[in-house]
C-alpha cells in the first residue's frame, strides 16, 4: 500500500455531502483535491474552509483534479452519469444510498464499474456503527431466528425538493429511508424469499409552506410497510415514514435462544425471558460512523483489495427487495426479490461475491433453487 495520501474529490457538499467532507478531512491517508456542487453558495464556504478548489461543473472537477476516488452525495438521478464519467477515467466511486432509482440502473452501474476493474461502494453507514456491528457478531447466539423487526421514522418537513419527484428520486420514503433498515435486515438475515408491501403518499404533516403559500405537489411515497418471509418460515417487518418525528430507528431479531435489539446507541442481547446477556454502547458522533466507512473504502482502494465492504454489487440485493415491495404494492400480492435478480442474470452468491471473507455468513438464508449464476 502506498504511503502517499489518496487523492479524492467530493461531489455534492450540502447535507450528507458536508458530513462526508468532514469525515474525509479527519482521515490521514486521504487528500481532498476538489469539491463540487451545482449551488455556488454551497461550494464557496467549504472551498474557503478547506483550501481546495471548488467547482459547479462536476466533469471539470473530475478532469482537472484527477482524483483516485470520488465520493458522491447527489440525488439518485445524477448518480449513473457521474459513475459513467468516473469509469471512463479509472476513478473508484463511493455513493450515498440509494445508489440508483431502480434495480435496472444499479445493475448497469455495477457492471460498468466491474468491467473497468473499479470499486463501487454504497453509503450504508449503519454497518459501521459499533452497535450494529456488535449485533452482527452476536446474531448466531439467537439460535433459530423466527422474527425480525426494523423501522426508521423521520419527519423530513414540508419541503421535499427532488425527494418529492419520482423521476428524480425513483421513489420516496421506502427507497430513501427504508433502504437502511432493509440493508441491516439483509446484512444480518439474508435475502427473503418473498415480500409483501404497501406504500402511501399524502401524509405530509404541513398543509402549507411556512410563508403560508402552497406546497409543491409530490408523487413519491412518504410511508411504507412490508412483511418479509424467509425460506425457513421466519418473518420480518420493515416500516418507514418521512412524515412523523421524532427520529427513531431500531432493528430487532428474535430467536429461540434469545433476542437482539440494536439502534445507533445501544445493542442488547437477552435470553428468552428478557435477562440481559450482552450489551454494547456507542456514543460517538454520526460523523465518526461516516469516517469508519470512508476509511474502510479508502483502505480497500489504496491496497487494491479484491473484497471490500458495502459494495455496489451487494447492494443490488437491497434494491431487489425495495423494487419487490413497490411491485407488491401495485399487484396486491407477494413478490419475489430473487426473480427480479434473475431477470438480470444475477444470483445471491454473485451479489455477495465481493463481501469480505470474514463477513460471509454460512448461515445466510437463501431462497430455494438458488442454482443460477451471473451472466
Amino acid at each position: 500500500m502506498s504511503s502517499e495520501p489518496l487523492p479524492v474529490a467530493v461531489i455534492g457538499v450540502g447535507g450528507v455531502g458536508s458530513m462526508t467532507l468532514r469525515a474525509l478531512n479527519g482521515i490521514d491517508r486521504v487528500k481532498v483535491v476538489g469539491i463540487s456542487d451545482r449551488d455556488p453558495a454551497a461550494v464557496e464556504p467549504w472551498a474557503r474552509e478547506t483550501g481546495v478548489p471548488g467547482y459547479t461543473d462536476n466533469r471539470s472537477l473530475i478532469a482537472e483534479t484527477r482524483p483516485a476516488a470520488v465520493f458522491l452525495a447527489v440525488p439518485p438521478h445524477a448518480v449513473p452519469p457521474l459513475v459513467g464519467a468516473c469509469a471512463d477515467r479509472g476513478i473508484h466511486v463511493w455513493t450515498e444510498a440509494p445508489p440508483a432509482r431502480n434495480l435496472d440502473e444499479a445493475v448497469a452501474m455495477v457492471r460498468r464499474m466491474d468491467e473497468a476493474g473499479l470499486k463501487l461502494a454504497v453509503g450504508t453507514q449503519r454497518r459501521f456503527a459499533a452497535t450494529y456491528r456488535r449485533a452482527f457478531e452476536l446474531r448466531h447466539r439467537l439460535g433459530q431466528i423466527f422474527l425480525g423487526r426494523a423501522h426508521y421514522l423521520f419527519n423530513w418537513g414540508p419541503r421535499l425538493g427532488w425527494r418529492g419527484d419520482a423521476a428524480s428520486a425513483g421513489g420516496g420514503a421506502l427507497i430513501e429511508l427504508g433502504y437502511h433498515p432493509i440493508d441491516l435486515m439483509l446484512w444480518l438475515r439474508g435475502l427473503p424469499e418473498q415480500v409483501y408491501g404497501l406504500s402511501a403518499l399524502g401524509n405530509r404533516p404541513a398543509e402549507h409552506a411556512p410563508d403560508g403559500g402552497a406546497l409543491p405537489v409530490y408523487d413519491t411515497d412518504d410511508t411504507a410497510a412490508a412483511i418479509l418471509r424467509y425460506a425457513d418460515g421466519a418473518m420480518a417487518t420493515v416500516v418507514t415514514t418521512r412524515s412523523s418525528g421524532p427520529v427513531s430507528e431500531e432493528l430487532c431479531l428474535h430467536g429461540r435462544r434469545g433476542s437482539l435489539r440494536a439502534d445507533g446507541g445501544h445493542c442488547l442481547l437477552r435470553d428468552p425471558d428478557g435477562n440481559l446477556l450482552d450489551s454494547a454502547e456507542d456514543d460517538s458522533a454520526p460523523v465518526e460512523t461516516f469516517r469508519r466507512q470512508a476509511r474502510a473504502f479508502v483502505s480497500a482502494v489504496a491496497s487494491g483489495a479484491t473484497r471490500y465492504e458495502a459494495s455496489g454489487r451487494e447492494n443490488l440485493l437491497n434494491l431487489a427487495v425495495v423494487e419487490a415491495i413497490y411491485l407488491s404494492d401495485r399487484t396486491s400480492q407477494p413478490e419475489t426479490p430473487l426473480r427480479l435478480l434473475r431477470n438480470h442474470g444475477l444470483s445471491v452468491e454473485g451479489c455477495l461475491g465481493l463481501r469480505p471473507i470474514e463477513e460471509v455468513d454460512e448461515e445466510v438464508d437463501l431462497p430455494p433453487d438458488e442454482t443460477e449464476g451471473e451472466t
